[in-house]
């Protein structure tokens, strides 16, 4: 596939990537003008709803854009691992890179989790309407 072919047809996947890295290495300091909710661990939601919506739409566009089920280990690869890795990595660099953010593997953990049940909503409850997209 040739690269421009990339960008227009999963424009929507990587701007999610871009704009989840851009939320993971900004200065906390950034975002102080924003109110704040007095819910505790809603930094585990974020992080949950983040990657699951980064897993919804990579699955989507995969989806709509292949013309078969042909390849599932690169689908696997791309819409389920890359989300894993990505999010792994990212609070590895937190941690070692972009004070004073910090690593945390509970975040980690809600990133997985955000993964996992995406992945699950998409292929259990979504089948009619990505099966009708791929056409």
């Amino acid at each position: 596939m040739k690269l421009i072919n990339i960008f227009r047809y999963y424009w929507k996947s990587i701007f999610i990537v871009l704009f989840v890295q851009y939320l993971s290495f900004t200065s906390p300091t950034t975002f102080d003008e924003m109110p704040s909710l007095e819910i505790p661990n809603l930094d585990k939601l974020v992080h949950f709803l983040m990657y699951a919506g980064l897993t919804t739409v990579l699955i989507w566009d995969f989806k709509k854009h292949r013309k078969s089920n042909s390849n599932f280990q690169f689908f696997v690869l791309i819409c389920i691992i890359f989300p894993i890795l990505f999010g792994g990595i990212v609070e590895i660099l937190q941690s070692a890179y972009f004070a004073p953010r910090t690593g945390d593997w509970f975040d980690w953990l809600a990133d997985l989790s955000g993964v996992l049940c995406a992945s699950l909503w998409m292929r259990l409850i979504r089948p009619r309407i990505l099966s009708k997209s791929v056409k």
